[in-house]
């Protein structure tokens, strides 16, 4: 049985299907043509006031351009509402019924977006908040309406915008060229309204739900729209659905052969896409209280917390100085959307009369190797922190990053060490985010390697921290709530987020319960003796024009993957020394502890054999666990127990050996990076 405290939550984020008809609020007519009238299907939350400024999605139907109907949305427009949105599911001229080409149905769908904006003030729609969705040939459309020039009907106010604000697409026609779908419909002028052809900067955020084996438009359309957007400094995410043809993302309402399992999946991804941002938002005044909600006993938070010695001197900062630097540096967990947010509005609020200025520094697919030695340059380069939120449980159990327990202490007293020492009156909170193996070995008794790693650091330090990870896990076995059906992933839903942010919360407000006194004064942090003298504690990075490189090896000061491969932004365009010839070598001197490479770690990574000080070569393979998607920047540490004390060489060669999974033998180096 659900409970009211799940209940309150599930009235915002449930993705359930359940078997109700789905039926328009209204039809309303938004263009006239000369083959006919079309309208709106409108529906509305039970709320709406068309004095409201709300979101919107406009829906745009598949079926090759020839046929479809505005019900196949009907569903996604149902549960949307739900969660706030008013929604639009657009009628457009087709073929067989209106005896038109693709060409008006861009135009059409231009028009939609157009006259919603046009008629905002009518119904409750914020004209700065409208997402265009569709899948098939309406992704095209939805996707044209974000991508390309012209097309607008002529009797039409072109100073009104038919571009949206975001858009979400499902298995989109993206290239109307042979190598996609659609030639012959547009033949003469197979790229004029094709998105893959049009690509430039300024394109919406956009989300892609593709399935990886679809046969109508091939999933290779999306990769290589995805890249050209990063390419031009666009936020796109395309989401490969493994295994699924074409129109997948349909529920049993719609397509009767198909489960409801990939509906719930792009529906909850859609959610999150929305969350971040920041179409979806918790109702005023809207507060999770685990002691009052439930009707039974629940957990408390404050047993996952570790306060030690508290955060004292942010307090004492806040409310004297009245200026604040909190900084945030963790992986996607600590990059994306939710928990962070909220603890910088709850501090605000706690604080009204500071002036805050917060850091975000988290990088997807890092952890905590990569945080000691990006610490300088993201956080403390900034500026002294007096608060500093730091994660990396979850990524530290990465296999993609082969971190031992060693490294792991390393790395996470290292960047412990490294802020106390730059500014000694700092306060550290660290955190422990929950993953299903977490899960797996609370249940099974055993507290996961990687939160005893960081613990023991953060207990050597006496800096407070939170373990969520173990938090979730006796929640979700004393029945507050569920994995599947509410905190969903590892990167949560908004409904995780909001637990992630309620333990927080309660941690932040037992340590600033007391009051600050005149006499107050800050407390100098007496830093003990290191842990492990080979910590990670005075990381920093060292250019690739340091570097000699002999045969084989070269500079590339503009790096890019080629067509169609995916990259992490920010890591096209960028000066490489690469290397798949295994006749040469490249060397660096250097001085320091430990000596590591960030590399780009794709499709085509490599192997490669390394020797410092003529010692024998050893090899690293550079391929990982998630190499085979996308090119990825990766910390990869070749030794840290070298003394600090000499000037050392460090020799690289590409191997004549390749991982069985990779396409090459590829070496592409960005930066290295050292621990004096």
């Amino acid at each position: 049985m659900k409970h009211f405290y799940l209940l309150l939550v599930l009235l915002c984020f449930s993705i359930s299907v359940t078997a109700i008809s789905y039926t328009p609020d209204q039809k309303v007519l938004y263009k006239k043509t000369e083959q006919g009238e079309l309208y709106l299907h409108a529906f509305y939350p039970k709320d709406f006031s068309p004095h409201d400024s709300r979101p919107t999605v406009v829906f745009f139907f598949g079926g090759g351009w020839v046929g479809g109907n505005p019900k196949q949305f009907y569903q996604q427009a149902s549960h949307l509402i739900k969660l706030g949105f008013v929604c639009f599911s657009a009628e457009y001229r087709v073929r067989r019924f209106h005896k038109t080409t693709p060409f008006e149905c861009v135009e059409d769908g231009k028009s939609a977006i157009r006259w919603i904006r046009k008629h905002a003030s009518d119904f409750g729609v914020n004209p700065n908040m409208i997402v265009a969705c569709g899948g098939s040939a309406g992704g095209h459309v939805a996707a044209c309406t974000g991508v390309i020039d012209g097309y607008d009907a002529k009797s039409e106010d072109l100073a009104i915008s038919s571009i949206p604000n975001a858009m979400i697409l499902f298995n989109p026609v993206l290239d109307t060229t042979k190598k996609g779908y659609g030639a012959t419909k547009v033949k003469g002028r197979e790229t004029a309204i094709s998105p893959c052809h049009h690509v430039h900067s300024s394109i919406p955020p956009t989300i892609i739900f593709h399935g990886t084996d679809d046969h109508t438009t091939p999933f290779e359309n999306a990769t290589r729209f995805d890249s050209l957007m990063f390419k031009h400094g666009n936020n796109c995410m395309l989401i490969p659905v493994l295994g699924k043809d074409h129109g997948f993302f349909n529920s049993s309402h719609i397509a009767k052969n198909n489960t409801d399992d990939d509906y719930n999946y792009t529906m909850y991804q859609s959610e999150i896409f929305l969350w971040e941002l920041g179409y979806i938002k918790k109702p005023q005044g809207w507060t999770y209280n685990f002691q009052s909600e439930l009707t039974y006993n629940p957990l408390n938070s404050s047993d996952y917390h570790d306060i030690r010695s508290g955060l004292k001197n942010s307090q004492i900062k806040f409310i004297k100085e009245k200026k604040g630097t909190v900084a945030f540096l963790g992986g996607s967990i600590t990059f994306n959307r939710g928990w962070r947010n909220m603890v910088c509005d709850y501090l605000e609020t706690k604080f009204p009369e500071t002036e805050f200025t917060f850091i975000e520094s988290g990088i997807p697919s890092e952890g905590s190797t990569s945080g000691a030695f990006r610490l300088s340059r993201d956080v403390l380069s900034k500026g002294d922190i007096d608060l500093l939120f730091e994660e990396a449980a979850v990524n530290d159990r990465s296999p993609a990053l082969n971190r031992s327990s060693v490294d792991r202490v390393r790395a996470m007293e290292g960047i412990v060490r490294h802020a106390i020492v730059q500014n000694p009156d700092i306060d550290i909170v660290m955190m422990h985010f929950v993953d299903p193996r977490k899960m797996s070995d609370y249940r099974s008794g055993t507290a996961p390697q990687e939160i005893l790693d960081h613990e023991s650091v953060a207990k050597h330090y006496q800096i407070g921290s939170i373990n969520l990870a173990k938090e979730v896990t006796e929640r979700i076995d004393n029945g507050e709530f569920t994995w599947e059906d509410d905190f969903k992933n590892l990167h949560p839903s908004p409904f995780g987020q909001d637990v992630y942010f309620n333990s927080m919360k309660q941690f932040l407000e037992s340590c600033y319960s007391g009051t600050v006194a005149d006499d107050d004064k800050v407390s100098i942090k007496v830093i003990p003796k290191a842990l492990d003298e080979q910590s990670y504690s005075k990381g920093e990075f060292i250019s690739i024009v340091n570097a000699k490189l002999k045969k084989g090896w070269s500079y590339d000061n503009s790096w890019s993957p080629k067509e169609g491969e995916r990259f992490r932004k920010g890591y096209s365009n960028i000066s490489v020394i690469k290397s798949n010839d295994s006749e040469g070598y490249m060397s660096l001197k250097f001085k320091g502890r430990a000596i590591g490479i960030n590399v780009l770690s794709g499709p085509d990574a490599g192997i490669i054999e390394y020797s410092i000080d003529r010692a024998p070569f050893r090899t690293f393979d550079l391929f990982t666990s998630n190499s085979h998607y996308q090119h990825l920047p990766r910390y990869f540490v070749l030794d840290a127990d070298l003394s600090g004390d000499k000037v050392h060489i460090l020799r690289i060669r590409v191997s004549k050996d390749r991982n069985k999974n990779s396409n090459g033998t590829s070496c592409r180096i960005f930066s290295f990076f050292v621990n004096k």
